[in-house]
């Protein structure tokens, strides 16, 4: 009898992945090498939850780590991730669909020029973006209209969050200039920025994992968003995971149903 398929949600920080591990029904605790994780079942799915840390670094390290150990059919990354773009609300969640490095290339008096870079194979080139799984990317924006979003209060509005997709950019930056967003809105045009989602992309299409990303806006990108950060970003965190929960349930739908 095949073995049943496994999840595997990966969030930067324990604030972003709390509301999913209390979603999870026979909960296990473990860990791989120094990381801690959460296994059981969520809406009908296998899944493995954990924190990967923040930066392109750790997100890198810990979805290799997890992918070997655990073979996951798929990799939902749920999180939040600053404002870059003025149509994203605190609170709306973003379906990737290009997750970029935001920081790969040559930094040039014109800012930068994006550009791949060497992998580990001989003529093997890396992206300096990569894109979600397709067969993901339809169901997400499929599941969309079932949704129903808790509403958010912030920066003294009230209302109803929504799911839509766009572009994710990360790096090991938490704040940048206004020259940076000056470049980054001309060249790249993204809806959110935050730093995990473009390594963990990169690793999954590397090692031929279906991934996709999940990240709701908190403060608006700036250059010092520490004060704003700790006011919003847990209403980003608690409206990703809430969308993350419901994809996963729609996700065992659509595997009972082949």
């Amino acid at each position: 009898m095949p073995k049943p398929a496994t999840t595997l949600i990966l969030s930067a920080m324990p604030s972003e992945i709390r509301l999913i591990q209390a979603q999870i029904s026979g909960p296990k605790s473990g860990r791989m090498a120094c990381f801690p994780y959460v296994t059981g079942m969520l809406r009908g799915r296998r899944v493995v939850t954990a924190v990967t840390g923040v930066g392109v670094t750790n997100g890198a390290m810990v979805t290799a780590l997890f992918i070997q150990a655990f073979q996951p059919a798929e990799v939902l990354v749920s999180g939040t991730g600053s404002r870059f773009n003025p149509r994203i609300l605190t609170g709306d969640t973003v379906i990737s669909t290009k997750t970029i490095h935001h920081a790969a290339g040559s930094l040039t008096d014109q800012g930068m020029v994006y550009r791949k870079v060497r992998g580990p194979l001989a003529g093997q080139m890396t992206h300096w973006y990569y894109r979600p799984a397709p067969r993901l990317l339809k169901l997400a924006r499929a599941a969309i209209a079932g949704y129903t979003a808790e509403p958010v209060t912030a920066n003294g509005k009230t209302y109803i969050p929504r799911v839509l997709t766009g572009v994710v950019s990360a790096s090991d930056l938490f704040g940048v200039s206004d020259a940076k967003i000056a470049d980054m809105r001309k060249k790249l045009n993204p809806d959110i920025m935050e730093m995990e989602s473009a390594a963990i992309a990169q690793v999954c299409t590397q090692l031929g994992v279906p991934h996709i990303v999940f990240r709701a806006g908190s403060n608006r990108t700036q250059s010092n968003p520490g004060n704003d950060y700790r006011l919003l970003g847990q209403k980003a965190a608690a409206a990703a995971a809430r969308w993350t929960v419901y994809f996963t349930g729609c996700l065992a739908g659509a595997e009972a149903t082949q």
